[in-house]
């Protein structure tokens, strides 16, 4: 079984999204925003919260940047505007979309991106092994905080560390005692 890797993006602040909902990193941002292109070598499969999958106004950069390398696990108990393209799978829990993510990834790493939710629902499970970290150059003042309470993060080191003019990328691994 592969690892499980989270990429997730912060504000200065703590959060991920604003009081309304608002990514502090956009679909429009990913593209050259450092440590993604590292990603794509290792990932077989993407588990997508439904809130990401619906914030883009084009949902096909989604089969672009994920589903023409890996299918996408969305998390949703509704129906959605299925893209003309692409491998996309519709689960109702975070731990059905987890358990199918790593059956069709094999050996190759899950990869979970999204909101807070994603991230938070990987981080409680115990089976992250890795973050991949954004923290950007803003604040937001108020919203969802990427990380609460009761997420073990203190079992996580810092293994590697660049900067961009926008961010602070840092890929944190699980510790091998924890």
């Amino acid at each position: 079984m592969g690892r499980l890797i989270v990429d997730a993006a912060s504000s200065l602040d703590g959060f991920w999204a604003d009081a309304r909902g608002r990514s502090v990193l956009g679909a429009g941002d990913l593209h050259g925003s450092g440590l993604s292109g590292k990603l794509n070598s290792v990932f077989g499969a993407v588990v997508m919260s439904r809130r990401s999958f619906e914030q883009s106004d084009d949902i096909g950069w989604i089969a672009d940047a994920y589903s023409g390398k890996a299918p996408v696990f969305v998390v949703t108990d509704a129906p959605l505007r299925i893209p003309a393209r692409g491998d996309f799978h519709f689960l109702p829990t975070y731990a059905d979309a987890f358990a199918a993510a790593q059956q069709a990834a094999g050996d190759a790493a899950v990869l979970v991106v999204g909101e807070a939710g994603a991230v938070r629902a990987a981080l409680r499970s115990g089976e992250a092994d890795e973050i991949w970290l954004r923290l950007m150059s803003r604040t937001l003042g108020k919203g969802s905080a990427v990380f609460e309470d009761g997420i073990p993060v203190e079992n996580y080191f810092v293994s590697e560390l660049d900067t961009t003019a926008d961010a602070v990328h840092m890929h944190l691994e699980r510790k091998l005692d924890a």
